[in-house]
């Protein structure tokens, strides 16, 4: 049985922190002259540079792994009106996205899909990613409205 909980303050400070952390990442791997804000591209291009400087310390890439996850989720939450939110199931918990409740329930593990990727080592999905999720997003809501019309 899955649970739905919203996160608390402790949690959105860590959140914070993390997108924090993933600026200093993109500073670091894909420097760029002015940077007001974390895009979907310099998430693409920092994380192919960190790929290919083939890193090890499997601390490090947690870390890196949590920090560009909570950016990229960030990013999603802010873009499509998505909520940060603790999933609970029989297995654990983990922080997600959470959207369109009772009527789609989309829920996205943003961190474990950085994780999947880098245990692919794939590279430059970040911008493709986004676009696929908002397009499904966009139909789950259109669904949703013909289904329950104001």
């Amino acid at each position: 049985m899955q649970k739905i909980e919203p996160v608390n303050e402790k949690e959105i400070d860590w959140i914070r922190s993390q997108v924090e952390c993933a600026k200093t990442f993109v500073r670091d791997f894909a420097p760029v002259e002015e940077m007001p804000q974390l895009t979907l591209d310099k998430l693409d291009r920092a994380f192919a540079a960190w790929i290919f400087s083939n890193p090890i310390d499997a601390k490090s890439v947690n870390a890196i792994i949590n920090c560009v996850g909570m950016a990229f989720g960030q990013i999603l939450a802010d873009g499509l009106n998505l909520s940060w939110v603790i999933a609970s199931d029989d297995h654990g918990s983990e922080l997600a996205l959470h959207g369109l409740p009772a009527s789609g329930d989309v829920l996205i593990y943003p961190a474990n899909f950085v994780a999947k990727r880098w245990e692919r080592r794939e590279i430059n999905f970040f911008v493709d990613a986004y676009r696929r999720i908002a397009r499904d997003v966009q139909a789950i809501t259109k669904k949703s409205q013909l289904i329950h019309p104001n």
